[in-house]
């Protein structure tokens, strides 16, 4: 009993302890909030006087600092957004699009929030059509295809749900496909156009992103000998076009690229079916002879075909 009577002294004094020590260190940090305050304003004085007086690059570089150093200060918001449009009148885009991310990003209630998100969507456009380039010695050069499409991939998750969404993915597609180079870009470009046909299937660009799956793979299978697994993936691609989007523009162009395909079937089995004549291997000569007649209109290649079947089953 002894020791709980003075325990009880003991925790109440404890108590009063960390809540003095809360306190103080509440007041501690209001005290520095105001100060960070205090600097920021003084910063961003400076710098809408020196925007004012023509001084852009010292203003450039004073709202970069509000927002790096101060970013919870009142003017950092605005000083985000100053800064994004002078990186920009000064012809640094990319820098620009940083600016304006961190308003998307940490500033949703800011006034220019909507605009911060247009313009980067307008730079990430650019950057992919070539529009914005960068300097190499002397050189124009394209922005680094890896860099555009993380830009484009940016603008889609700032906003998932607008419009800008859907193009931003369709560019993603459309870059790897015509600026790529290699294995690894053709499936990037791919993946692109297929995340567009699943997540936006309404999208207006998805026709035309599921045709391009179809036209990527038909030319994979055309580079050195003919890749009968790609031209399989190919002909479902553009199937697909027919089944989804059967009132499109594309599905013409995907219906005469199955018939395309089809006679390139025919024409396959024909061949395969003279090589194996050749190699005087009669039972598989014939079978890819009658699939050739089976599959063809008449015409040359069905005749001789006939032909070849009459003779070889005469032996």
């Amino acid at each position: 009993m002894n020791l709980f009577k003075h325990a009880i002294p003991l925790l109440a004094a404890s108590l009063l302890l960390i809540s003095c020590g809360g306190e103080v260190e509440s007041a501690r940090l209001a005290s520095e909030s105001r100060a960070s305050e205090k600097v920021a304003q003084g910063l961003y004085n400076s710098a809408v006087a020196a925007e004012k007086a023509g001084k852009l690059g010292k203003a450039t570089n004073l709202y970069e600092k509000i927002v790096l150093r101060h970013p919870l200060c009142p003017v950092a918001p605005e000083s985000a957004f100053r800064w994004g449009k002078l990186l920009e009148r000064d012809r640094e885009p990319i820098e620009a699009f940083d600016a304006y991310d961190a308003i998307l990003t940490r500033y949703p209630a800011s006034p220019h929030y909507a605009e911060a998100m247009k313009r980067q969507e307008v730079i990430a456009t650019q950057v992919a059509e070539g529009q914005i380039t960068k300097s190499l010695i002397g050189f124009k050069t394209p922005i680094e295809l890896k860099k555009s499409a993380e830009l484009l991939s940016k603008v889609r998750q700032n906003a998932p749900r607008a419009p800008s969404a859907e193009k931003a993915q369709y560019t993603i597609g459309r870059i790897y496909q015509s600026r790529g180079s290699g294995t690894t870009d053709t499936i990037r470009a791919i993946s692109a156009f297929r995340e567009l046909t699943r997540d936006f299937p309404d999208s207006k660009y998805a026709p035309d992103a599921q045709y391009r799956i179809g036209e990527i793979l038909l030319a994979e299978s055309r580079k050195g000998n003919q890749d009968s697994a790609n031209l399989d993936r190919a002909k479902r691609a553009f199937e697909d076009v027919l089944i989804r989007y059967p009132d499109s523009r594309q599905a013409k162009l995907a219906r005469a690229q199955i018939q395309k395909l089809a006679s390139g079937d025919i024409q396959r089995s024909y061949e395969i079916a003279e090589f194996y004549r050749k190699k005087d291997q009669i039972p598989s000569a014939l079978f890819y002879y009658r699939d050739a007649v089976n599959r063809s209109k008449p015409g040359p290649l069905r005749t001789n075909a006939q032909a070849w079947i009459k003779k070889l089953s005469a032996q």
